[in-house]
């Protein structure tokens, strides 16, 4: 595990150029792979990920903890 300064990070993924879909269902297979209350660093360079990103994590219960593209850390949530 790293840290980013205030956040343990516990899985890092670069998404790369990945499109829309892609990157929607390599996200949900990463984030099954930490644990409640563990954060991931994704690195996306789709250029939608500043939109769909806090979207998805609205509907999944998921909590965007940083933004700042390309660089986003997810806090897995209870769902």
């Amino acid at each position: 595990m790293t840290t980013d300064g205030r956040y343990e990070i516990a899985r890092h993924w670069d998404s790369g150029e990945t499109g829309c879909g892609e990157l929607i269902v390599g996200l949900k297979r990463e984030m099954n792979r930490i644990r409640r209350g563990e954060v991931l660093c994704l690195t996306s360079g789709n250029a939608g990920a500043p939109t769909d990103l806090p979207a998805w994590c609205r509907m999944t219960g998921h909590t965007l903890v940083f933004a700042d593209h390309p660089v986003y850390l997810i806090e897995k949530g209870l769902r």
